[in-house]
C-alpha cells in the first residue's frame, strides 16, 4: 500500500478565490480602467436587461420586472408580433453630473393572449404586466357521459 501525503485544501482553494476575484474585477491591476466600471454591480442590470419572473394561472400569464426607483413615465411597454418589450429609462444624479441608462427586456408571448386586455401596474419597484388568456385557450373540464 502506498501512502500519499494529504494536501491542505485551503491552499488549493486560494487559487479559486484568486480567479474569482479576477473574474469579478479583471481590471483591478489597471487602476485607470478599474475606476471607470462598477464591476460589483455587473450582472443583468449592468448589461441593460431587466430581471424578470414569468408565471401563469388559469386565466392569465404574468410577467414581473424589477424596476426599483423608476417612475411610470420612464417605462415603455410594446407588444409587436407576439413579442412583449419593456424599456426603462433610468436617470441618476451624482453631484452635478447626470447620467441615464436604458434597460430592455423582451419576452415571447403565447398566441393565446388577448392583446386588447393586457394591463400593466407599477408598484413598489415591480412592474407587473398581466396578459389575459383567450377563452378558447383556457383549460376546461369535460364531463364523461
Amino acid at each position: 500500500m502506498k501512502l500519499t501525503p494529504y494536501k491542505n485544501p485551503s491552499s488549493s482553494l486560494s487559487r479559486v478565490t484568486d480567479f474569482d476575484d479576477w473574474f469579478r474585477n479583471p481590471l483591478a491591476g489597471l487602476p485607470a480602467f478599474s475606476r471607470l466600471f462598477d464591476w460589483e454591480s455587473f450582472g443583468d442590470q449592468a448589461l441593460g436587461r431587466l430581471a424578470t419572473d414569468i408565471h401563469e394561472d388559469k386565466d392569465n400569464y404574468y410577467a414581473s420586472f424589477e424596476v426599483p426607483g423608476v417612475k411610470k413615465d420612464d417605462v415603455k411597454i410594446e407588444l409587436n408580433d407576439r413579442m412583449l418589450t419593456v424599456t426603462v429609462d433610468r436617470r441618476e444624479k451624482s453631484g452635478e453630473s447626470e447620467s441615464s441608462f436604458t434597460s430592455t427586456r423582451s419576452i415571447s408571448v403565447p398566441d393565446s393572449v388577448k392583446p386588447e386586455g393586457i394591463l400593466a401596474k407599477l408598484e413598489d419597484g415591480i412592474l407587473t404586466v398581466t396578459l389575459p388568456k383567450s377563452e378558447e385557450r383556457k383549460p376546461r373540464t369535460i364531463e364523461v357521459a
